[in-house]
């Protein structure tokens, strides 16, 4: 009778320690499916944490990513031993970590010799031309080129990884580049209508530009006009002979806007007296009507 050993646990992840990482993370896989959908959803597509001021329904949906993605990172890190646990234990999300394991531990089994999908293809293809020209090859031949099933499927699960995290990284690439040529046709509408703005204005100065000149001309017309008329009025000034004053005899000012004439001529009251009265002598001529006093 045959004897079975004991399988592994269904509630125990497998454990990591840095070897044979293609099928420890196919099982690690095929384990976290087993235990949530959810979860293997959260390490592929990633989890982004949105901002706080949202409504009820969106807090809830959010609350329910954050605990699945913390529910995947806790399965992730039993899978590990301590020092592969060391190098992916600040990470914040379940996709980070799992793309870091396979930064690390993918790349260095391929640097170790485990055979390539470009090498399996080449070498598959190099096999079928082989088996076309030469039928009949010894054993010990295939042997030598040949591999396994398990190596065969371990690299094209590699293949199907690389693929899914490219395509997820092309998918982000479009969407950004979608939302910078919105944002540059936006800005691009803007600069055509500040543009239009700007030549209705440039329009504008260029017609009250012409406007100016014309009155620039004008006053400069108006102004030699001027200057000439003072030249005139200049050159009569100094052919022009200065009036005399017949008070003082001086030049430059008449008899009614003579200085000295009105320096001398100032009022007295004077008052009507007979005559005998008074020594002095008012009017040597006399007056031409005799004073007649008041009669009571």
């Amino acid at each position: 009778m045959a004897r079975f050993e004991e399988g592994r646990s269904i509630s125990c992840p497998p454990l990591f320690e840095g070897e044979a990482y293609s099928q420890w993370s196919n099982v690690m896989k095929y384990f976290i499916q087993a235990q949530d959908f959810e979860l293997w959803d959260i390490i592929e597509e990633g989890y982004i944490e949105a901002p706080k001021k949202k409504k009820k329904k969106q807090r809830s949906e959010n609350d329910t990513k954050a605990k699945l993605n913390s529910r995947a990172m806790h399965i992730i890190l039993c899978g590990l031993n301590e020092e592969v646990s060391k190098k992916v234990s600040t990470c914040k999300r379940a996709k980070e970590m799992w793309e870091k394991l396979e930064r690390l531990y993918g790349k260095e089994e391929k640097k170790d010799g485990a055979p390539s999908c470009a090498n399996l293809l080449s070498s598959s293809k190099v096999d079928g031309v082989l088996a076309l020209n030469e039928p009949e090859v010894s054993s010990n031949s295939c042997d030598s080129n040949s591999y396994s099933f398990e190596e065969l499927q371990d690299a094209f699960d590699e293949l199907i990884l690389e693929f899914e995290t490219m395509n997820s990284k092309f998918k982000k690439m479009i969407s950004k580049l979608e939302c910078e040529n919105d944002f540059l046709l936006k800005t691009k509408l803007d600069f055509e209508n500040q543009n239009e703005i700007l030549k209705n204005e440039l329009e504008i100065s260029k017609s009250s530009n012409c406007v100016l000149e014309k009155e620039n001309l004008d006053l400069k017309v108006k102004l030699e006009s001027l200057t000439k008329e003072k030249e005139i009025i200049s050159n009569n000034s100094s052919c022009h002979i200065m009036a005399k004053c017949s008070h003082c005899h001086y030049h430059g000012h008449s008899l009614h806007t003579c200085p000295i004439k009105k320096r001398k001529s100032y009022r007295i009251r004077q008052v009507w007296v007979p005559k005998g009265t008074r020594d002095i002598v008012v009017n040597v001529n006399g007056s031409k009507a005799i004073w007649i006093p008041k009669s009571k």
